[in-house]
């Protein structure tokens, strides 16, 4: 066998492991640090998820001040956001289960008791993604998804990372609201 084709069987496993390599960090960036969102414009209601590390709230009540909605939904223990008497609405429910979907399912009974058709969802931009489809799904209407930009330590955002995986590859397997 020629010189030159045993380095070209040689060199093409490793070429191929760095384009999927370099392919799955594409992916991960555009999926969980990019992730696809929507400039808010009015809306029925700003829905705020839990989570995060105080960005969330801190951008839906940046949006409130903005003027995007009405009335603020939050998705949240007891808390004195949830007794104060702000400017606007505060909605604040507890989801059942306590987890994503629980807060689909019930961002969808809220809006379709209050004839909402159009939401812009906040959460992390890490989590954006798989919280825009499961609300996309229990949500009849118009969403808008605003990212708060996280501020998670390498390690901490490979492992929100890591979750969001296993987070989506459920969502790809059970397709309900």
């Amino acid at each position: 066998m020629p010189i030159l084709r045993v380095r070209t069987l040689l060199l093409l496993p490793i070429l191929v492991a760095v384009v999927l390599a370099l392919a799955v960090v594409a992916l991960n960036v555009r999926l969980f640090v990019f992730p696809a969102s929507s400039t808010p414009a009015h809306a029925d209601a700003v829905v705020v998820l839990a989570g995060g590390d105080g960005e969330r709230l801190d951008h839906g009540l940046q949006l409130m001040a903005d003027g995007v909605a009405d009335t603020l939904v939050v998705s949240t223990g007891p808390d004195e956001l949830c007794g104060s008497d702000p400017a606007y609405e505060v909605v604040c429910f507890l989801p059942q289960p306590d987890d994503t979907r629980g807060e689909a399912q019930a961002i969808g009974r809220l809006a379709e008791e209050r004839g909402w058709d159009h939401l812009v969802l906040v959460t992390s931009d890490y989590h954006a993604t798989r919280a825009g489809v499961l609300v996309g799904r229990c949500f009849a209407g118009d969403l808008d998804v605003s990212p708060a930009a996280s501020h998670k330590a390498p390690l901490s955002l490979f492992a929100a990372i890591t979750h969001e995986w296993g987070g989506l590859i459920e969502t790809a397997v059970r397709r309900d609201c």
